[in-house]
């Protein structure tokens, strides 16, 4: 699928081939350019990488041929959100990445500067009416954040409805 001067793989979004090998390759290329995921051990891919792949979770964006973002994305249930924000990632059972009504982006990766070019096309695209969640990548730094979102198609009132039916539990 083609969006202004990107070629997206989201199978999970867009029914297209694509190659598992591929993405892997591409979004493990990527993870080595980003200095938040660079010095994971390989170990970890089984846990945080192949699971979105396998779920087809995720989104990979290419620009004149070379990947340039990578982003992941969860559906889970209260219960797994809960394990979600309190353990480690290396914890996240494989059941847990479609258990639920609750999104969660995961894995945001853009070393390139193209941040802003994904989250758009996150909003406007890919995700237009729907809520989501993610953790604040500066979450060692700073503690526990939490940010919310909502596609360009849904109205602050219904955003507010929506978070309000499915609060988000942060006990120990």
């Amino acid at each position: 699928m083609r969006f202004d001067r990107f070629d997206i793989v989201a199978p999970g979004l867009f029914d297209e081939p694509w190659n598992e090998a591929t993405v892997l390759g591409s979004a493990t290329w990527l993870w080595m350019h980003s200095s938040a995921h660079r010095e994971a051990p390989l170990h970890s891919l089984a846990t945080l990488l192949l699971p979105a792949l396998k779920h087809r979770q995720f989104v990979l964006g290419s620009e004149a041929g070379k990947p340039v973002f990578y982003l992941s994305w969860l559906n889970l249930s209260a219960a797994a959100e809960q394990r979600y924000i309190t353990q480690s990632p290396l914890e996240l059972a494989d059941a847990d990445w479609n258990s639920g009504e609750r999104l969660w982006f995961n894995d945001f990766i853009s070393p390139f500067g193209h941040t802003t070019d994904l989250a758009r096309l996150l909003q406007r695209q890919l995700f237009p009416n729907r809520c989501m969640r993610s953790l604040d990548h500066h979450g060692e730094e700073r503690g526990l954040r939490v940010k919310t979102h909502m596609g360009i198609g849904v109205i602050p009132e219904q955003a507010n409805a929506w978070f309000a039916a499915h609060p988000l539990e942060l006990t120990a």
